[in-house]
């Protein structure tokens, strides 16, 4: 009996609906933890950000529908450093996360790019690679998720340490299929079990941006 080419075409066409349904799980889980910055420094959950600093000068408070998120600057990342810093937050297990915009204006800051003041040669610099790498021993991650506050032209970074936040999976991404007899076709699905919850208020600060 030979076997129909549409059950050899299946498995193929699967992976493809098993990773675009994995990416929008990640991206959901990744979207819920990020929001956690809304309560960060005693923030009150909502888009206005009570708790966020200028990334200007890492100390000026966010204040919605006053003032607005500006270009993010060496001296205001050392600021925020040092707000974890005094509260005793770890060193290691720090992350800096920003939005496409602020990384643009990394890559145009001599300070994090050049070989002079990175010591970096070859293809290691950020000049070549277009990758932030670290600052200052802590990582920099972008992502188009950074949440948008109440004011649209700001966009909303954080600087976190891992404990901050928590993430807890009761199950992982799940995918299953079903013949569906009335439709002659097949059921896929993914679906997942978590929760989110913040840890520790004083090991993250929101950091609002020029969008």
């Amino acid at each position: 009996m030979k076997t129909s080419p549409r059950l050899k075409l299946w498995p193929s066409l699967r992976k493809f609906y098993t990773g675009d349904a994995g990416y929008a799980l990640a991206k959901q889980v990744d979207t819920d933890l990020i929001l956690l910055g809304r309560d960060a420094a005693g923030g009150d959950g909502s888009a206005d950000y009570d708790g966020a600093v200028l990334a200007g000068d890492g100390s000026t408070a966010y204040v919605d529908g006053t003032n607005v998120g500006n270009a993010i600057t060496d001296a205001g990342i050392r600021r925020v450093i040092q707000t974890l810093d005094d509260a005793d937050v770890p060193m290691d297990g720090r992350c800096l996360v920003l939005p496409p915009s602020a990384r643009n204006t990394m890559m145009g800051l001599a300070r994090f790019t050049e070989q002079a003041f990175t010591g970096e040669v070859g293809g290691g610099n950020t000049i070549r690679n277009g990758e932030i790498g670290n600052v200052y021993g802590v990582k920099v991650y972008v992502t188009t998720n950074c949440d948008t506050a109440t004011t649209a032209t700001t966009r909303i970074g954080m600087m976190f340490h891992k404990d901050a936040f928590v993430l807890a999976e009761q199950m992982g991404v799940r995918s299953q299929t079903q013949y569906k007899q009335e439709y002659l076709g097949t059921l896929f699905t993914s679906d997942m079990l978590y929760g989110v919850k913040e840890l520790r208020d004083e090991a993250a600060v929101s950091i609002a941006l020029a969008a």
